[in-house]
């Protein structure tokens, strides 16, 4: 006797398989645009980071004594945690596995540093904030916006 319907069973055998396929291949290339725009953000923040570290060491390090160096020592690590986050979602987001978990993922790790960034820029040096900030600022919420899109996209 058999009381599993075809669905159940397509459910079971597949439980890593996050959005449903009809529904995926409608969503993929939006939600495969957005990662791709999200990255070409980060790497214009890391530029801007990179092009005008004056502006970051006192920020970071609490001191004008450290030199640049230390700060290009963050960015890279920073960006060589990010490319391994990275390769994470675009993985999920090519084959359709582990979709809403590792979205969650991307869009919790932008938003804490977001209020890193809050609490740097806005509680502890807000006169300091110059132009150069300010657009590194809202690279980074224009990511986050992106990535909740994606991640509401998936969600639906």
């Amino acid at each position: 006797m058999n009381t599993i319907s075809e669905e159940e069973l397509l459910a079971l055998q597949a439980a890593h398989i996050e959005v449903e396929n009809s529904q995926w291949l409608k969503l993929k290339t939006r939600i495969l645009t957005r990662a791709l725009l999200v990255l070409v953000l980060i790497l214009t923040r890391a530029l801007i980071l990179h092009l005008f570290p004056q502006t970051y060491v006192e920020l970071v390090f609490d001191s004008s004594a450290v030199g640049s160096a230390e700060l290009q020592s963050l960015i890279f690590t920073r960006l060589l945690l990010g490319a391994l986050l990275g390769s994470v979602y675009i993985y999920a987001l090519m084959t359709n596995r582990y979709l809403r978990s590792v979205s969650v993922l991307a869009l919790m790790i932008p938003v804490t540093l977001l209020w890193a960034d809050f609490q740097m820029f806005f509680v502890s040096s807000f006169p300091d904030f110059t132009l150069a900030t300010s657009i590194s600022f809202g690279l980074r919420l224009m990511a986050i916006y992106l990535l909740a899109k994606n991640y509401i996209d998936i969600r639906r």
